[in-house]
């Protein structure tokens, strides 16, 4: 997909976005105009994991029943997903070398799962973390937030006047005031 003009090229070096769910991940690499997807992780949860699977025998008068564990599944699919997710990280990383940044989309527990597995280097090119999921949005919204969001660092609102501060500090006069006892 190509990137529009007005926002950044990245013709200097590649660079990573991923924006990722809590079971799934789309890997997008943007590098001379080009943004593109190149992995996507899906692990869907079970449908039969989702409801409550019970077994009650009765043996002897006595009412024998096993369970299933629901939450030892979805454990077992995080970890699964975390392997995978830093698996390709850093493969990522190893194919291109000159790779200096990465820009992570993800509810803020995702990132910290995400974050764990990951070395001291790889951790130093997570540029920006925008703790919103994107998977389902065009991928472009991640250029433009990520555009937006450095904008305003490099060119901040200037600071209050003095003169601006005396005018907001001073207490608003007419009869909208409501008077408190």
């Amino acid at each position: 997909m190509k990137i529009p003009g007005q926002l950044p090229q990245f013709e200097n070096y590649p660079t990573l976005f991923i924006t990722s769910g809590e079971y799934e991940a789309d890997f997008f690499l943007a590098l001379n105009g080009v943004l593109e997807l190149k992995e996507q992780i899906k692990m869907p949860s079970r449908e039969e994991a989702k409801e409550k699977q019970s077994f009650v025998n009765e043996s002897r008068g006595y009412e024998l029943g096993a369970t299933s564990h629901l939450e030892r599944y979805h454990e077992d699919l995080k970890k699964k997903f975390q392997k995978k997710f830093h698996a390709l990280t850093h493969d990522f990383l190893a194919d291109y070398l000159n790779m200096q940044e990465i820009y992570i989309f993800a509810p803020a527990f995702v990132v910290a799962n995400l974050e764990k597995g990951l070395s001291k280097p790889e951790l130093k090119k997570i540029r920006m973390k925008f703790f919103k999921e994107e998977i389902k949005e065009n991928p472009l919204e991640m250029i433009r937030r990520f555009w937006k969001t450095e904008q305003k660092a490099i060119n901040p609102d200037p600071p209050i006047k003095d003169v601006e501060k005396k005018i907001l500090q001073k207490p608003r006069q007419g009869k909208n005031l409501h008077k408190i006892p």
